[in-house]
């Protein structure tokens, strides 16, 4: 099987996932995407042994639409039509029928611009993509506005590298200085002024608090810093399990989050989660109450609060939400993500026959 992807940044959740491809089918991979991120930069040499990865910027549209016809893919999995050089790409390949599956995480939000790009669907959108394989429930609603749905329509299309993280709790014992972690870029979508405020107010009402660890990279460093966090810089994958396992709860106070990959880290590694509203993978991986609480976004009351609640609760209760989150995170693999693609494509071709 050769399969060839056109996407914007890799990341160290997709290496497990094109793994477990390459481990049940042998698979070739003909890669491009754009460069690292100067406050996200994975190490690209993780990749290395899944075959060359080629810096999109180095080659013209026409250069890596010839690459491709010539290595001859079974599929073409692309991150979306943000990149219009693949979507030309993708027109292309289209008509000489060859499989186009693209990611999509993006929520539906009913507004007046994506009740128009369901209307113009069928001339855009459909004319460079068959099979739309969405995060979770809130993409679904938007790739069934677009005309998606049935074998035309995936799910799970993020799954972290879960064998890594798995980290059932089963210990009793307190954790002798528990700290609240963030893990992800220091910008400011991700709502960490709200974030710096509430934990402030949560340290000076609360006996005891707990730390406040952060690991990332980008502008608003010094918020978190002066809010008193501890900052561990940018984390490469293979160590922010070690990182998770020594947490007592995880935050994501995003303003913005279509999915959000991180948290199904935290919850794989048995992490109580308090989360914004507006986290896409909140849907499918928090139950306030249950394994943590989601709180307003943008309101530093309301995290204030969760930070509170979080903090009082018995240890066992504490112990009983991280074993609760790592059943939720069972829902996503890399080996699903491996049996949706390979159980896909054999449901299309069926059909088609």
């Amino acid at each position: 099987m050769k399969i060839a992807l056109l996407y914007t940044r890799l990341s160290g959740y997709l290496i497990s996932c094109l793994r477990e491809l390459k481990q049940q089918t042998n698979a070739e991979f003909l890669i491009y995407a754009w460069p690292n991120q100067a406050n996200a930069p994975f190490d690209i040499a993780a990749f290395g042994d899944l075959g060359q990865i080629y810096n999109r910027y180095d080659f013209s549209n026409k250069a890596i639409l010839q690459a491709i016809n010539e290595f001859s893919p079974s599929a073409l999995l692309v991150t979306g039509w943000k990149d219009k050089g693949y979507v030309h790409i993708c027109r292309q390949l289209k008509s000489s029928d060859t499989l186009i599956i693209s990611g999509c995480d993006t929520q539906w939000n009913g507004s007046i611009r994506q009740h128009i790009a369901s209307l113009a669907s069928p001339f855009y959108v459909k004319k460079f993509i068959d099979v739309l394989w969405v995060t979770g429930e809130r993409q679904r609603y938007l790739a069934q506005a677009l005309g998606y749905s049935g074998n035309r329509c995936w799910d799970g299309y993020y799954a972290c590298d879960w064998p890594s993280f798995a980290n059932p709790r089963v210990s009793q014992t307190a954790t002798p200085s528990p700290y609240f972690l963030y893990v992800g870029r220091y910008a400011p979508e991700k709502g960490l002024d709200i974030l710096a405020t509430a934990y402030k107010t949560y340290a000076t009402q609360t006996q005891n608090p707990w730390r406040l660890v952060c690991a990332g990279a980008g502008p608003l460093r010094d918020i978190l810093l002066a809010a008193g966090a501890e900052d561990h810089g940018f984390i490469q994958p293979k160590d922010l399990p070690t990182l998770m396992r020594g947490a007592s709860a995880f935050i994501l106070p995003s303003r913005f989050e279509p999915w959000g990959v991180v948290v199904h880290e935290a919850a794989a590694s048995g992490l109580p989660l308090i989360l914004s509203d507006v986290c896409g993978a909140g849907v499918h991986l928090l139950r306030p109450s249950y394994n943590g609480f989601s709180f307003s976004t943008d309101s530093v009351k309301s995290l204030t609060h969760a930070l509170k609640a979080m903090h009082s609760l018995p240890l066992q209760q504490q112990q009983f939400y991280g074993q609760a989150s790592y059943e939720l995170s069972k829902q996503y693999t890399p080996k699903r993500w491996a049996d949706t693609f390979l159980q896909g494509l054999q449901r299309l071709k069926a059909h088609s026959t």
